[in-house]
């Protein structure tokens, strides 16, 4: 008798488990959040600004990874929409630069330049969005993406 009360607590015990588990992986699939193709606030603030790097004053880089980023004459040719002209190299940042590296779109790749960070289109070389690291917030980052900020 106490083995068929048993065996009914393991079986209950079973489809509950089973009904969690579905219920979890539906919400899963459901729940993951759409690429974007521009970058986000944790994009411009996992830089460091004003810190020494060895006997360097440094104004934008990643001091965990002794990494300071100077200025390109690049920079100043950048504009939202352009295609990147051919003497503009499109190799890939050679850092970790993305923070959400899953949200942004497949087709994307982030390219450094100076210390400004652009979001191209791998195939066409697109300028998708453009990121002045030299600006004093998120916001001021993208506000003026033709010209970079003094």
């Amino acid at each position: 008798m106490t083995w068929n009360i048993e065996a009914g607590i393991v079986g209950g015990a079973a489809l509950v488990l089973g009904g969690f588990l579905t219920v979890m992986a539906n919400h899963q699939e459901t729940s993951r959040p759409e690429p974007v193709d521009h970058f986000v606030q944790s994009d411009y603030d996992v830089f460091d600004r004003d810190f020494k790097l060895g006997e360097t004053d440094c104004a934008i880089g990643l001091a965990s990874q002794k990494i300071c980023m100077h200025r390109s004459p690049l920079e100043k040719e950048l504009q939202l929409g352009q295609t990147l002209p051919a003497y503009m190299p499109a190799l890939g940042a050679e850092f970790r630069i993305i923070v959400e590296t899953a949200l942004k779109s497949d087709n994307l790749r982030t390219v450094r330049y100076g210390q400004t960070l652009v979001l191209i289109d791998a195939d066409t070389r697109e300028v998708k969005d453009i990121l002045r690291l030299d600006a004093p917030d998120f916001l001021a980052a993208q506000a003026d993406t033709s010209q970079p900020k003094v």
